[in-house]
């Protein structure tokens, strides 16, 4: 790349990893059968507390009372 001057430093991210029991693995240095072997690697789940458990279906009432709504809404303007 041709020199634009000013900052002398180059900014360069610091490798993807993920963290499981094993050591981290180097995402961006394996090969596409390695990367998508990897991918598909189940996630656990995450472990909430009781509260934001509660929070969760209170929101899952409201997206349907919500998605009722308006799908009254729009058959009773037809």
């Amino acid at each position: 790349m041709p020199h634009r001057g000013g900052d002398e430093r180059v900014h360069e991210r610091p490798p993807m990893t993920t963290y499981n029991e094993e050591p981290p693995v180097q995402l961006e240095h394996l090969e596409p059968e390695q990367l998508s072997v990897h991918i598909r690697q189940p996630v656990p789940r995450a472990r909430l507390s009781s509260r934001v458990q509660a929070g969760l279906w209170v929101l899952r009432v409201f997206v349907i009372v919500l998605s009722i709504m308006v799908i009254y809404t729009f058959i009773s303007q037809l």
